[in-house]
């Protein structure tokens, strides 16, 4: 391994904690594979593997790193090598639309976990609130 790869992977690293503290994401490798997993469409990560990232022992692959600065709201240019801006202007970040989609998710994975007497409540809960909501517009 050479210096030059070594300090790519440890920069990655010192990024990558970064945009997980933008994301409000705890940066502990078990947490940040419940993320990724979570929130991908698909290609899981182990424990491991996310350990390895946030060491600075590897990267991640190309279609990872693109879901992982996605899901963390930042440039993969800038995840990656430091390239450019850590925010893209064009719409990027905490509150776009992309966003909103992996919350969507997180809160149906949620729901699916409830017994139910705890779906019916939030299904209640949802009826009512959408029925205000239609009352203001």
């Amino acid at each position: 391994m050479t210096q030059i790869a070594k300090k790519l992977r440890n920069d990655f690293a010192k990024r990558l904690i970064e945009a997980m503290a933008y994301a409000g994401v705890d940066d502990s490798p078990t947490t940040l594979a419940r993320f990724f997993n979570l929130h991908s469409n698909g290609d899981a990560i182990t424990m491991h593997g996310a350990r390895r990232w946030l060491l600075g022992q590897s990267t991640p692959t190309q279609k990872h790193l693109t879901e992982l600065a996605k899901m963390m709201g930042v440039s993969s240019a800038w995840l990656l090598l430091g390239v450019g801006e850590m925010i893209e202007r064009s719409g990027s970040g905490i509150y776009d639309q992309d966003r909103f989609y992996s919350d969507d998710r997180e809160v149906f994975h949620a729901y699916q976990s409830l017994g139910l007497p705890e779906k019916k409540l939030v299904w209640n809960l949802m009826q009512m609130l959408t029925r205000n909501v239609s009352r203001l517009d």
